[in-house]
């Protein structure tokens, strides 16, 4: 790495600890200069103005947050395997990038005067959401939901509340990630099966109410 793209980088990770934990609007460029040890001049030439190097902080930190995610259709075994193991992963890479995950949460928090901060929320949600539905569909479908696809986008909403309130607002400490998480994955799972379940119930009644129906009526001669 040479010197230009190093010292971006430190401008970068200054940055991030600060838009993550401070929140977008409450942090001042002076401040990010303070903590990355460059001057205000460095922080202009590099990325122009304050948005500028909050889009370079969501571009980088989105860019290695996805990267780190397994690709579904990579994952092995039959769609409920690979929505455990999909689960598993996600414990390491939000581990490993929860600056990011607060940050994009945060940022909803964020009043938008300009717009310029909600195209950057909405698509990094959206690739969220388009991964998680990938990943719940096909165990939803395979259950016998008869709408997978709308079970599915709703426990990836679940999801993704659940953990901004795990990395934003519940205490670490108590928690953890990783139990939390999992705490999640069983509740998705069971939130399928239950659904699952009502629907077979009502066909089932359904059925028995026909042919009661069927069984009531005078046979003609």
């Amino acid at each position: 790495m040479d010197k230009t793209s190093a010292n971006r980088d430190r401008i970068l990770d200054a940055a991030e600890r600060l838009f993550s934990t401070r929140g977008y609007a409450d942090v001042t460029v002076g401040q990010v200069c303070r903590a990355s040890g460059f001057p205000v001049g460095s922080i202009y030439h590099h990325f122009t103005n304050k948005y500028g190097l909050l889009a370079a902080v969501f571009e980088r930190s989105s860019g290695l947050f996805f990267e780190s995610l397994p690709a579904v259709d990579d994952l092995p075994g039959d769609p409920l395997d690979r929505l455990g193991a999909f689960y598993d992963a996600a414990v390491d890479v939000i581990g490993d990038r929860v600056l990011f995950m607060r940050l994009m949460f945060l940022l909803q928090l964020q009043e938008d005067k300009d717009g310029t901060i909600a195209p950057l929320v909405h698509e990094a949600r959206r690739r969220v959401r388009t991964e998680l539905i990938a990943v719940i569909e096909p165990v939803a479908r395979s259950c016998g939901v008869s709408d997978p696809t709308g079970l599915a986008l709703e426990l990836a909403e679940l999801t993704m509340s659940f953990t901004a309130g795990l990395v934003v607002f519940t205490d670490a400490e108590a928690v953890g990630i990783p139990s939390g998480i999992r705490r999640l994955r069983q509740l998705v799972l069971a939130t399928i099966r239950d659904d699952a379940g009502q629907e077979a119930a009502v066909r089932e009644n359904d059925m028995r109410q026909g042919a009661a129906a069927g069984s009531a009526t005078p046979h003609r001669r």
